[in-house]
């Protein structure tokens, strides 16, 4: 199969260090381990040799800022249609982006199904968190995009929803996932005295204000904090007691977090539901116990496997990490448990494979109809 991976975000590098950016090469790449020959048609790239059976193309700009979005996105859209043309994919596997429905326009206009992955609802996330320029003209392409793909994939429940509210005809739930070849050999969660571990950026939507509040409820009995990555909230948590490494490229992270036994991913009470977030599947394929914000995208994955807590309560959190911390073998019980669930339903390969065989499923339906 011959896919053509698109993502048109300036802001996702493909060999980037961000999560968006994992994510992106992380998929294309499993692509390729089952079989895929991938093209992989991007806004930026920072990756200078893509692994084997992986070619990269940067989207030119459109017409220097000239136009306005709308027509950058037309002028994408033809772009498009002649990669296609030339590279003839058997696929177009699209990551939603803002003020882009290039993806499924060229998809249409050439006969190729469409597949389209949607991480966030970007128009509102953008409005709340960011600023969000010409807003009706997002809104519009967005929703253009997520009723025109042949199918649609949804990190969470809470995507899914949104996404057929916005229209959207086919519509599955498709988690994060991980390589466990990264994590060969669990973390030794048995050992005292226990260490906890965060691992990403430090963004308001996951909770480090909830961390350093619940490690001020701890005291002298909190386990040792390593947060691993940076941004807004550092100081709050250097205070109570955290080291905070700064950034960390993704290949650096799973040597530290098997120096951890106990990994967090708290949010804030007002934090979004829509989040698959990809520090779970990775704290799971490390064998780490997982102590983690009660949110659809957690609770549908390792509902079984972690220790749920409401997102924004530092009391339970700082409960959850004492109880933990004073029992090895519920930790190591927990740790096991999430590493065979992570290594058996959730690696890329798995969801690669899935997407290949949907594709496969798409293209008949696609044909039958024409």
């Amino acid at each position: 199969m011959r896919i053509l991976q698109l993502c048109c975000d300036s802001g996702i590098a493909y060999g980037g260090a961000k999560g968006a950016s994992v994510h992106l090469g992380e998929l294309s790449r499993a692509f390729t381990q089952e079989g895929a020959e991938v093209l992989v048609a991007v806004a930026r790239n920072e990756c200078r040799v893509p692994p084997p059976g992986i070619t990269v193309q940067v989207i030119p700009p459109a017409g220097n800022g000239r136009g306005g979005k709308a027509a950058q996105d037309r002028a994408r859209a033809d772009w498009l249609i002649e990669v296609i043309g030339r590279w003839e994919p058997d696929l177009v596997y699209e990551r939603l982006s803002l003020h882009c429905s290039a993806g499924v326009a060229a998809a249409a206009a050439t006969g190729v199904p469409h597949l389209l992955e949607v991480n966030a609802p970007l128009s509102q996330e953008a409005a709340r968190y960011r600023g969000l320029d010409e807003p009706e003209l997002a809104k519009a392409l967005e929703t253009l995009t997520l009723s025109g793909t042949d199918l649609l994939l949804a990190v969470s429940r809470p995507i899914a929803r949104y996404a057929r509210e916005r229209g959207a005809r086919e519509v599955r739930v498709c988690p994060n996932a991980v390589d466990p070849s990264r994590f060969p050999v669990p973390a030794p969660v048995a050992e005292q005295p226990a260490r906890a571990v965060f691992s990403g950026s430090l963004r308001p939507w996951h909770g480090s204000g909830t961390l350093a509040e619940a490690w001020g409820i701890l005291g002298s009995d909190a386990p040792p904090l390593v947060i691993i990555g940076d941004g807004t909230g550092r100081e709050s948590l250097e205070a109570a007691g955290a080291t905070v490494t700064g950034m960390v490229h993704h290949a650096g992270v799973p040597v530290l977090l098997r120096s951890a036994h106990i990994a967090l991913a708290p949010y804030p009470g007002d934090a979004p539901d829509y989040f698959s977030p990809l520090k779970l599947f990775e704290y799971l394929a490390a064998g780490l116990p997982v102590v983690a914000g009660d949110i659809p995208g957690v609770a549908d994955v390792a509902g079984e496997v972690a220790i749920l807590v409401p997102p924004g309560d530092a009391g339970a959190l700082a409960g959850a990490v004492a109880e933990l911390s004073g029992d090895p073998q519920r930790r190591l019980r927990l740790g096991r448990a999430g590493r065979e669930l992570a290594l058996g339903f959730h690696t890329w390969r798995h969801r690669a494979r899935g997407v290949m065989q949907l594709a496969g499923e798409v293209a008949r339906e696609v044909a039958g109809v024409r």
